[in-house]
């Protein structure tokens, strides 16, 4: 516990209110329900034709991310939902409970956990396809890890990629997610992601610099997953 409150007094103090150069900031939250499906296209499908839930609970923008590399088990995927602040997101979660969903959703999937989070430094929501991966960073190295990734998020995007990463922070994940923040690496699609990576292996990465900058701060990856990621809500 005393770890975790480092880790928000340190990122509180360095990015609330930030705005960084992919146009994204730090303000608001978001809540994630991870499930698994029966049937991923009409479990989408089900969600884009009712989206009563999102509007009882206050969401600004929901949509889904479906699991297509590292998957922990069949049909893996999350929901997830938008809000203006942490305040509203918790204050949303108990105005639907997933465990009482109509059956239209509840024959097609399993609900395994809820969590929110928060955004440690700045973030636009712009789903693509999406490198996921949980870490363990010490509360002496956070700001380090922030800023190290802000450098080389923007060395990637002068080097001409539409790109951008999201640092978040777990609030109530339970077990699954106590002790890991969650990083997002965007670009529109596989193809946008796969030719970063080949000029990484090719040598011919600008960005390689503050590629081994961030490693050089130390941290631990847990898990890593690809995933594809669409809007499927919005309340304006």
């Amino acid at each position: 516990m005393k770890k975790i409150f480092l880790i928000f007094s340190i990122a509180s103090s360095f990015v609330i209110n930030a705005e960084a150069k992919n146009g994204g900031t730090t303000d608001g939250a978001f809540t994630t329900l991870m499930l698994s499906t029966i049937d991923v296209n009409r479990y989408v499908e089900t969600l884009k034709s009712n989206t009563a839930a999102f509007k009882a609970t206050g969401a600004t923008d929901a949509g889904v991310c479906i699991t297509r590399s590292g998957n922990e088990y069949d049909g893996q995927m999350m929901v997830w939902s938008a809000f203006t602040s942490v305040q509203a997101a918790l204050e949303g979660s108990l105005k639907y409970d997933p465990q009482q969903a109509p059956p239209s959703f509840a024959r097609l999937r399993d609900a395994k956990y809820g969590v929110t989070w928060k955004p440690l430094k700045p973030f636009r929501l712009d789903p693509g396809y999406e490198r996921v991966q949980r870490v363990i960073v010490q509360g002496n190295k956070l700001q380090n890890f922030i800023a190290a990734m802000t450098a080389f998020e923007e060395a990637v995007i002068d080097a001409g990629n539409d790109f951008f990463v999201g640092i978040f922070a777990p609030l109530g994940g339970g077990t699954h997610e106590a002790k890991t923040l969650m990083v997002r690496a965007i670009t529109p699609d596989a193809a946008s992601h796969g030719k970063i990576f080949d000029d990484y292996f090719d040598g011919k990465a600008p960005w390689a610099s503050e590629w081994a900058a961030l490693q050089a701060v130390g941290y631990e990856v847990v898990s890593d997953n690809f995933e594809e990621c669409e809007q499927t809500y919005s309340a304006n």
